[in-house]
This record gives C-alpha cells, structure tokens and sequence, in this order.
C-alpha cells in the first residue's frame, strides 16, 4: 500500500499529487455514475514487451459503478479514465508513480 510519507518528502510528487486529485475529482464529476475504479501495472503482464504507450502503461480494474450502465456507457467511462491517465502520465512522467496499484472511490459527503 502506498503511502503518503513518500508523496510528502518530495514537494515535486506533493505537486503531482495534487494534479491528480484534480484530474481524479474531475473524472467523478463527468462520470456521475462511477464508484470507483483500480489502476494496475501492466509491466508484469507476460504480453507487455517492449515498450508501450503511456496509455498502455497502466490497466484499469475493479470499474465499479452506482446504478446499471450500459455497456456503451461503460467503454465511455473506460476511455475519459484511460485518456485521463495517459493525459498526466505523457505531462509528468513522474504520475507513473503515484498511479501504480492506487484506487480511487468516489468521496460522498
């Protein structure tokens, strides 16, 4: 489990971090209907050799919803998380990071 001692050492993951609970928040806010999602790395999967797009780097698990999608909707939800991650991952290599085996649920207040 990650931490946040590591993320707080280091004032340049602390500003990266913060750009992705932005980003985060962002994708919960267009996706009304998420609850939650996983990101894992892919570089242990046997099929990943050589070297893969940013977008490629992580895999999204556990896609969790609130109420019935579609399928349709959920390939939707699939590809804002999946450009969202490879958006800030192109912008700040260092996301990377941060992404690897974190998951992200919906904060109900």
């Amino acid at each position: 489990m990650k931490t946040l001692q590591t993320v707080n050492r280091d004032p340049q993951l602390s500003r990266v971090e913060a750009e992705l609970s932005a980003r985060i928040k962002a994708v919960f806010g267009c996706c009304p209907e998420l609850a939650g999602f996983s990101l894992q790395d892919r570089s242990g999967l046997p099929d990943a050799v050589g070297p893969l797009h940013p977008r490629d780097l992580l895999f999204l698990t556990e896609l969790g919803f609130s109420t019935p999608v579609s399928a349709g909707e959920y390939d939707e939800v699939c590809n804002v998380i999946a450009d969202t991650v490879a958006d800030l991952v192109l912008e700040r290599p260092e996301a990377l990071e941060l992404l690897r085996g974190r998951t992200f649920a919906r904060t109900l207040h």
